[in-house]
């Protein structure tokens, strides 16, 4: 033990007192880490503020892409279902549509009467398009009656109310449908599930209330 304190004692007295280097005072820079930290943070907010554009322009341009699917959808059940022949060009129906009031709705029934005057109205119906089945068998409703007289009626002439069933119109409609590229396989029930909520709100639509289509009474002169 006492030797190897002797030897440890001799390599210490070894070592010139002039070569062991000063101890270097440790400064920290408050200020110059503060920089740093606040430059850090400036670079992470930027970053952060950089990343919720991109969501926000990628929300918009998702938006953008539903809106023109839906154009091009619409597009393309116009051009790529029935092509109308020359005499179809020239041919329309010979009636006053959307139909106004229900001396008009018998009035069409008549037309239709002739078979020529259905094929007129399903080939000029068939063009309304729509993106699906729903879609384009409401866009039928509305092509043909305003809400004031789809206020007065109903699928089976319940109540007060007029039956649409049983019509040559509702026939040509759902004809019309057919000839559609999205309705090509439609159901008979399905389309009329889409007439029935039609007819069924159509009251609200025409007037905001559910009230149905009022008519004046009718005035005689001279009395």
């Amino acid at each position: 033990m006492h030797s190897l304190a002797e030897h440890v004692s001799g390599r210490t007295e070894e070592i010139p007192k002039g070569d062991i280097p000063p101890r270097k005072e440790v400064n920290f820079d408050v200020e110059s880490l503060t920089s740093t930290y606040n430059t850090g943070e400036r670079d992470i907010s930027t970053e952060t503020a950089g990343q919720r554009k991109i969501i926000s322009l990628l929300v918009e341009i998702k938006e953008e892409q539903r809106r023109q699917w839906a154009v091009l959808r619409d597009l393309q059940a116009r051009l790529q279902g029935h092509v109308p022949q020359e005499e179809d060009e020239v041919e329309s129906p010979d009636m006053d549509l959307p139909l106004k009031t229900l001396e008009q709705l018998d009035e069409t029934e008549r037309l239709l009467e002739d078979p020529a005057a259905q094929r007129r109205m399903v080939s000029h119906l068939s063009r309304m398009g729509g993106a699906t089945v729903d879609d384009a068998a409401r866009r039928l409703m509305q092509a043909v009656l305003s809400f004031a007289v789809g206020s007065e009626l109903n699928w089976v002439g319940r109540g007060q109310k007029r039956g649409f069933r049983n019509t040559r119109l509702q026939g040509v409609l759902f004809r019309a449908l057919k000839r559609t590229p999205v309705g090509k396989e439609a159901t008979h029930h399905q389309y009329a599930d889409v007439v029935k909520k039609w007819l069924r709100f159509a009251p609200f639509r025409q007037g905001g209330s559910g009230r149905r289509y009022y008519r004046p009474p009718t005035e005689f002169p001279g009395l």
